[in-house]
C-alpha cells in the first residue's frame, strides 16, 4: 500500500487495519440497494471518525480512494431531483460533493454551514427539513443550533428515541447546550435518552466525557456490584474500567435513593462503603456514607477537608484560607485514629499542614511554587526552635520568586504568599497578618550584628534607606571592608543582615509605597508609628506628601500624623492648584522622594476620551513585544486571558469596574508581537463611562499602558510619550527656575538651548539634539551619561536613566563653553565650518 501521506511508523499497522476494513465496506456498498446503503453510510462514516481519531488525524487523508469510490456509488443511487429544494438536496445519507456545492450555493456560504437551513426550518416548523438538517452527513450543527432543532422536534411531537440517539452522536457536547443553566424544552427526555445510553455501554470510550451525570441509584448500585453485565470489577479493582466505574458511580442520587444506598452498605463489606464514598466524593454527597464507616465524628472535619475540593477554581481564585482553630477542633473531635483515617479516604494537604502531618511533603511543594503547597506552608506548626520571623522570612525569599513566573502565574503566587501569611499569623496568635507584617518587620529592624577581627570591628547600620557594612580601626571608620575581614567566617552573617535590610527597603519602596501614592491610600497612626520604627521607614516616608484629616496638604512634618494620613496622588495637587507650586518646593529642598509623587505623570481624560465616552483609543494601533509587555503588565496587576476571550487584558479599577484592554496577537500572548486596541471600563462585562473610574485610578491605568507602549513597543521609530516628555518638562521647568538657566526655555516636548556655541534643541522623549539651522549632534552614554551632570537633581529615587540623560545633556549645552570632550568637540566644530 502506498498512502498518498506519510503516516508515523506508529500509526502504518492500524492504517492498513482500518484501510482493509473500509476497503471490505466500499465493496459491500457496490452492488447495494438504497435501503443497504442508508445503513452502511451511518457505519462507515463512524469507522471514519474513530479510525481518525485513533491514529492522530491520518486515517481520511490516507482513504481518499476509497471515499470517491463511495462518493460514485452514492451519487449515482441517489439521484438530485431538484436541486432548489434544500429537503431533497439533504436527503442523502453519504456527504455526496456534488450534493454538497448545490447546497453551498444554496445558502450563500463556500463551506456550507447548515445553521442558516436550520434557522429557517425552525422558524417554519417544518418537520422533514428538521429531521434532514439534524441527521446531515455534510457538516455538523453547532451544539446551541442543534438543541434549537431538537426542541422544535420536540414541541411538534416528532422527537423519538432514534433520533436523539443519532443526534447525540453526531453532533459533540449536544447535551451540554441541552442541559445549560437554561434548560431546552426536550431536555428531559433527551436525559431519558442518555441515561438508557450509558445504561447499555452504548458510547465511545473517547467521548465519555459528553455523556454527562446519568440519574439513579441503579447506576450507582452496578459501579459497585456490577454483576456479569456491569463494568468487569469494584470501583477498587484493578482490572475495572475506571472511567466507566466512575460515570456510574457518580450517578444523581434523589434523597430517597441516598437513603436506600445507605441502607445497602449497611449490610455490605466495609471495603464497598469505601468504594462508595471514593465515588460520591465528586457527585458532592459522600458524607452520608461516614456513619457506616464508623466515622460519623470526623464529618466536620470531612467538611472541612472538602471546602478546596468544591470551591469554584479559576481566574480569581486563589488557594483557600482556613481557619486554624477550626481544623484543630474539627480533629480532636474527630480523635486520632477518625482523624488518620477520614485523611486516607480524603487527604487534603492544608488539614494535613494543619496538624503538622505532612511537613516534608508541603515543603517539598513550596521549593516548587505549588500554590497550595504554599498556602498550606503557613498552617504548619512551628517546630521546637523554630521562630515566628524565620518562618516570614522563608516566605518572604519564596515571594521573590513569583518575579520569575509568567505574567498570570506571578498573581496567584503572590496570592498564595497572601494565604500563608493569613495562615501563619494565626498559627503564631496574631490577629491578623498586618500586624504579623510589622512585628517581623520590626525584628529585621532590631537586628544586631558585630563581627571583630584584630583591630577592626564591623557593623551593620542604616545609612538613609540603605544598609551598609561599616568598619572601624581604633575608632574611625574606612572608606572600604579590608580583605581580611571579607575572608572571615563570619563576614557571610553580616551581609546576610545587610541584605535583609534592603530586602526590606525595597519591599517597603516598590511594593507598599508605590501602591499607596498610585492608589491614594492611607495610614493609621499606629501603622506609621510602626513604619518609621523601621530605618527604611523612618527615611523614607518624611519624604512623600501627604494630606491629614484636617486637609492639611504637606511634607510629614507638616501634617498632623495622629489622624489617618492619605498618600497624595499628582491628581489631588492638581485640583487643587498646587502641583507646580509642590514640584518647586520639592526641587527647592533637594527632597529625593523614594517613589515618583510630585512629579508623577498625571493622565486626565482627554476632549476625545470625554467625546467617546466609555474608551480611550490613546494606545490603540501600538504594536509591543508580547514578551516583554505580559511581564510589563502582569507586575502592574493587569490579566492577559486567551486571544479568544473579550477583553483579552483586563484590571480592576474600582467597585464593579473593569480595565478591558483589547488586542489582536495570535495564540499565546507572550509569543510575538501583540496591536493594541481600545481601552474600555466594564461594569459588569457592559461598558461604563470612562468618568466611572476615580480619576486617580484612571491616570494609573493610563500610565501602566504608556510604560508598556514605551518599553515594549515594536515600533523601527520609537514611540514618543507625551506625557512623560511633558514631567521632563516640567522638571527641568523648575531646574530652569532653581539653577538660574536663563538661556534654557522648554517649548513643548523640546529644550531650547542658547549655548555660547550654538543654538541646541534637545527632545525630552529622545534625548536626541538638533543643532540650529541644520546639523545634528551625537552625544552617547559611552562618552557622556552614565553619570549625571554634576548640576542635576532629581526629585525622586526610581530608576530613570533616560530622564537622567536628557536633563544631562541640557545642563551639558547649557555650558558648551566648558565641554572637554573631544568626540562632541569636533562634531560642534564641523557644524560651525559648514
Amino acid at each position: 500500500m502506498s498512502a498518498p501521506f506519510e503516516v508515523p511508523e506508529q500509526y502504518r499497522q492500524a492504517l492498513a487495519q482500518h484501510r482493509a476494513v473500509l476497503g471490505d465496506l466500499a465493496t459491500r456498498a457496490a452492488d447495494a440497494d438504497r435501503s443497504t446503503l442508508r445503513t452502511l453510510a451511518a457505519e462507515i462514516l463512524e469507522h471514519l471518525a474513530a479510525g481518525d481519531r485513533s491514529i492522530g488525524g491520518h486515517l481520511r487523508w490516507n482513504v481518499r480512494d476509497i471515499v470517491e469510490s463511495l462518493d460514485a456509488v452514492y451519487d449515482r443511487v441517489f439521484p438530485v431531483t431538484d436541486p432548489t429544494d434544500p429537503a431533497d438536496l439533504l436527503d442523502v445519507p453519504w456527504p455526496v460533493p456534488a450534493r454538497r456545492e448545490l447546497l453551498a450555493k444554496l445558502v450563500e456560504d463556500r463551506w456550507f454551514r447548515p445553521e442558516p437551513l436550520a434557522e429557517r426550518a425552525v422558524a417554519a416548523g417544518d418537520v422533514r427539513l428538521l429531521h434532514l438538517i439534524l441527521d446531515n452527513p455534510f457538516q455538523s450543527l453547532t451544539p446551541h443550533v442543534a438543541r434549537q432543532v431538537l426542541d422544535a422536534l420536540y414541541a411538534a411531537g416528532a422527537l423519538d428515541v432514534p433520533t436523539v440517539q443519532r443526534a447525540l452522536r453526531q453532533h459533540r457536547y449536544l447535551w451540554t447546550a441541552v442541559a445549560s443553566t437554561d434548560p431546552a424544552g426536550c431536555s428531559s427526555f433527551v436525559r431519558d435518552v442518555l441515561d438508557e445510553v450509558v445504561w447499555r455501554g452504548d458510547w465511545p470510550a473517547d467521548r465519555r466525557s459528553e455523556l454527562g451525570r446519568p440519574r439513579g441509584l441503579r447506576f450507582v448500585l452496578r459501579a459497585l456490584d456490577p454483576g456479569p453485565a456491569g463494568p468487569a470489577g469494584s470501583a477498587g479493582s484493578a482490572g475495572s474500567d475506571r472511567d466507566t466505574v466512575i460515570l456510574l458511580g457518580g450517578a444523581e442520587l434523589t434523597d430517597a435513593e441516598r437513603l436506600e444506598l445507605v441502607s445497602w452498605l449497611a449490610a455490605r463489606p466495609r471495603e464497598t462503603a469505601v468504594d462508595a464514598f471514593r465515588l460520591r466524593l465528586p457527585a458532592g454527597d459522600a458524607e452520608m456514607i461516614l456513619p457506616v464507616l464508623g466515622l460519623e465524628t470526623a464529618i466536620p472535619l470531612f467538611r472541612i477537608c472538602r471546602i478546596a475540593a468544591v470551591e469554584t477554581r479559576g481566574e480569581g481564585h486563589g488557594p483557600h484560607r482556613y481557619d486554624v482553630s477550626e481544623i484543630r477542633d474539627a480533629a480532636e473531635r474527630a480523635g486520632d485514629d477518625g482523624t488518620r483515617a477520614l485523611l486516607t479516604l480524603t487527604p487534603s494537604e492544608a488539614v494535613g499542614a494543619a496538624l503538622g502531618t505532612n511537613r516534608a511533603a508541603v515543603e517539598k511543594r513550596v521549593k516548587h511554587n505549588a500554590l497550595d503547597g504554599i498556602a498550606a506552608y503557613g498552617l504548619l506548626p512551628l517546630t521546637d526552635g523554630e521562630t515566628v520571623s524565620q518562618r516570614y522570612a522563608h516566605l518572604r525569599e519564596v515571594a521573590k520568586r513569583g518575579a520569575k513566573l509568567g505574567p498570570n502565574r506571578r498573581h496567584s503566587h503572590a496570592a498564595a504568599i497572601d494565604v500563608a501569611l493569613d495562615h501563619l499569623a494565626q498559627v503564631a496568635g496574631f490577629a491578623d497578618a498586618g500586624l504579623l507584617e510589622r512585628f517581623c518587620e520590626a525584628g529585621i529592624a532590631q537586628e544586631t550584628a558585630e563581627l571583630r577581627v584584630g583591630p577592626y570591628t564591623a557593623t551593620v547600620r542604616a545609612d538613609g534607606a540603605d544598609a551598609v557594612i561599616e568598619v572601624v580601626k581604633a575608632g574611625r571608620p574606612l572608606k572600604s571592608v579590608p580583605a581580611e575581614v571579607r575572608r572571615d567566617p563570619g563576614y557571610a552573617d553580616l551581609r546576610e543582615r545587610q541584605e535583609r535590610l534592603r530586602d526590606q527597603a525595597r519591599r517597603l519602596r516598590t511594593g507598599f509605597l508605590e501602591r499607596l501614592v498610585a492608589t491614594g491610600g492611607t495610614v493609621t497612626p499606629v501603622e506609621l508609628e510602626d513604619l518609621l520604627r523601621l530605618p527604611s521607614g523612618a527615611a523614607m516616608l518624611p519624604d512623600l506628601l501627604w494630606l491629614d484629616e484636617h486637609g492639611t496638604l504637606g511634607m510629614l512634618a507638616d501634617v498632623d500624623v495622629a489622624t489617618t494620613l492619605t498618600a497624595v496622588h499628582p491628581f489631588h495637587l492638581f485640583e487643587r492648584g498646587l502641583l507646580a507650586q509642590w514640584q518647586a518646593e520639592i526641587v527647592h529642598r533637594r527632597v529625593r522622594q523614594p517613589v515618583k509623587q510630585a512629579f508623577r505623570e498625571l493622565y486626565l481624560l482627554t476632549p476625545a476620551e470625554r467625546e467617546a465616552v466609555t474608551s480611550s483609543a490613546r494606545f490603540a494601533g501600538h504594536r509591543v513585544d508580547g514578551k516583554v509587555a505580559g511581564q510589563l503588565l502582569s507586575a502592574r496587576g493587569w490579566t492577559i486571558r486567551d486571544s479568544y476571550d473579550d477583553p483579552q487584558v483586563a484590571k480592576p479599577a474600582g467597585p464593579g469596574l473593569t480595565a478591558a484592554l483589547r488586542c489582536d496577537y495570535h495564540g499565546y500572548f507572550g509569543r510575538g508581537d501583540v496591536l493594541f486596541g481600545d481601552v474600555a471600563l466594564l461594569r459588569d462585562k457592559a461598558p461604563a463611562p470612562l468618568e466611572s473610574a476615580h480619576p486617580v485610578v484612571f491616570s494609573e491605568l493610563m500610565r501602566d499602558l504608556d510604560l508598556v507602549v514605551s518599553v515594549a513597543g515594536t515600533d523601527p521609530d520609537g514611540y514618543a510619550s507625551p506625557l512623560q516628555a511633558e514631567s521632563r518638562a516640567q522638571l527641568l521647568g523648575v531646574l530652569i527656575r532653581t539653577l538660574g538657566l536663563a538661556n534654557v526655555d522648554v517649548e513643548g516636548v523640546t529644550a531650547v538651548v542658547r549655548g555660547s556655541r550654538a543654538r541646541y534643541r534637545v527632545h525630552l522623549n529622545s534625548g536626541s539634539i538638533h543643532v540650529e539651522p541644520g546639523g545634528y549632534l551625537c552625544v552617547v552614554p559611552r562618552s557622556f551619561g552614565a553619570t549625571r551632570h554634576g548640576r542635576l537633581f532629581l526629585p525622586f529615587a526610581d530608576d530613570d536613566r533616560v530622564t537622567s540623560v536628557v536633563l544631562s545633556k541640557v545642563l551639558l549645552l547649557a555650558e558648551d563653553e566648558k565641554i572637554t570632550d573631544e568626540s562632541i568637540l569636533a562634531q560642534l566644530r564641523a557644524l560651525e565650518r559648514q
